[in-house]
Formats: structure tokens, sequence, C-alpha cells
């Protein structure tokens, strides 16, 4: 009996390290397909993922952030206020020769409107030591 896809030569290898909790989850549903090898297992799942994709859609992509929202107006405004008084210190910077102490606190309040966005809590500024 032939295995395999006729005329169609398999010649890479794809290899996968698991904990021994994946591996027994894998094991147990690969059982219950009533396939005996692990790789034919693995491949008919990815295949059949691959087949019931949306367009677009991309099977196995990370979790990260959920993507934020269109930018508001209360954002934007906030955004351009911090963007004038970056370009002021700067402009005192070059002007005076030396770094504004206001820089870090700026920076402070970009970093924190970042994470605003993101739906993170801001940090508090430290007391000087």
């Amino acid at each position: 009996m032939a295995r395999g896809t006729p005329g169609s030569k398999r010649t890479h290898t794809v290899s996968v390290r698991l904990s021994d909790a994946e591996r027994e989850r894998w094991e147990a549903v690969r059982g219950e397909s009533g396939r005996r090898e692990m790789g034919a297992w693995v491949r008919a799942v990815v295949e059949d993922v691959l087949a019931g994709r949306a367009e677009g859609e991309v099977p196995g992509a990370e979790k990260g952030p959920a993507p934020l929202a269109p930018i508001n107006q209360d954002t934007y405004d906030e955004l351009c206020r911090i963007g004038a008084n970056l370009n002021q210190l700067v402009r005192y910077t070059h002007q005076d020769g030396q770094l504004h102490p206001a820089v870090e606190a700026a920076l402070f309040e970009v970093g924190n409107a970042a994470l605003a966005l993101r739906g993170i809590e801001p940090m508090r500024p430290t007391d000087p030591e």
C-alpha cells in the first residue's frame, strides 16, 4: 500500500519541542483521530486549518495587544499639546546649549500617553532622591 501523495516526495522535516503536558494532549487527540503517526496527524491538522481559514487570516499568529481603535479627537489634541511642548523644549535646548530640565517630564508624558492609548495604567513620577 502506497503512502503519501502520489507524484509528490516530501523532502522537508519540521520538528517541534513539546512539554510533557503538550505531548499528552496531542497524543490523546491524535489517538481519537484514528491516525497512528504523530507527523501525519500534525500535517492533517495544519492542512485543515489552512483550508478553513478566512481570507487574510493568519493561522497561529502571535497574540499581541488588541489593535487600537481609530484615534479620537481628545487623544489627538493631547498628542498635539505634548508635541508642541517637546518642540519648545528642543528650541530651549538649542538656545541654551544644554538640556532643559523639563525634557524628562515631557518624555514622561509621552510615555504615559502611549501607555494610556493601550489601556495601561500610567506610571507615576518618582520623587527626586
